[in-house]
């Protein structure tokens, strides 16, 4: 599947970060993302002695929530980059190196499987959706959790050129689809799931909060890509840096969209 491969390989070209900016960054996703995700599992019905996998793991919070409800021995975390999930190995939880686009299930039939933040990043993402649907038991819940930004809302200018210019270099490096949450759940049904739903969430990003540590470090990450392509001057990049840290600094773009759907 060279398209997959391929965007592995991009992946890896526009993360520069180091290992330890990496992890801060996956901890920011944690801290701005896991009460809302949380409230998705529970709402979900998560229990005792659920097979659950996780994919995408991060730096590991969400598998080691799910060892915690349903049981370490229950629970598999995955990701290409496992490393950081040391919260989750200490949880008991088996974690696994893993390329969701071409690898085989890691498991048996799951009554849970969820991804956030990770399908945006697959061009393939539908496949992977219809892939996903596969490894689900009977009556199973497959949970994803993927981030639309709206620049036009973006309270400052400077900042709606940031957004643009970050969405524009993720897109033409990765191939990333920042408006691909938004038609959730139409992909859930067409891999044949059920009782589907789809809801907005996000907060309202304040300065210093840790969602706004969050979009810094990413815009960092992404700047020297964002810069070559002339979508943004080192100045406007600056000015957004300097809103990040200002907790007077309000602003209403980024949101996630949470996508479920149950097999039949």
């Amino acid at each position: 599947m060279p398209e997959q491969d391929d965007s592995n390989r991009h992946w890896d070209r526009w993360a520069t970060a180091s290992t330890s900016e990496e992890h801060r960054r996956l901890l920011l996703i944690e801290a701005t993302l896991d009460p809302y995700t949380i409230a998705h599992l529970e709402r979900i019905g998560v229990a005792e002695g659920w097979r659950c996998l996780e994919l995408g793991a991060g730096a590991g919070s969400i598998a080691a929530w799910l060892a915690g409800r349903a049981g370490a021995e229950h629970v598999i975390a995955t990701d290409i980059r496992p490393e950081h999930a040391g919260v989750a190995a200490e949880a008991g939880v088996r974690v696994l190196r893993h390329d969701v686009t071409r690898d085989p299930a890691p498991g048996d039939a799951f009554d849970l499987v969820h991804a956030r933040a990770l399908l945006e990043h697959l061009p393939a993402r539908d496949d992977v959706i219809a892939r996903l649907a596969g490894w689900l038991a009977p009556g199973g819940w497959l949970l994803v959790e993927d981030s639309t930004v709206v620049s036009a809302l973006a309270s400052r200018p400077e900042l709606r050129r940031a957004e643009d210019a970050l969405m524009a270099s993720l897109t033409a490096t990765v191939g990333s689809d920042f408006e691909w949450a938004r038609r959730l759940p139409a992909p859930l049904e067409r891999a044949g799931l059920t009782e589907t739903a789809a809801e907005v969430f996000g907060p309202v990003l304040r300065g210093r909060s840790p969602a706004a540590l969050l979009m810094d470090a990413t815009m960092r990450v992404a700047a020297p890509a964002m810069l070559a392509a002339g979508k943004v001057t080192p100045a406007e990049l600056e000015h957004v840096y300097a809103a990040y840290a200002d907790p007077s600094f309000l602003d209403c773009s980024f949101f996630f969209v949470a996508g479920r759907g149950r097999r039949g």
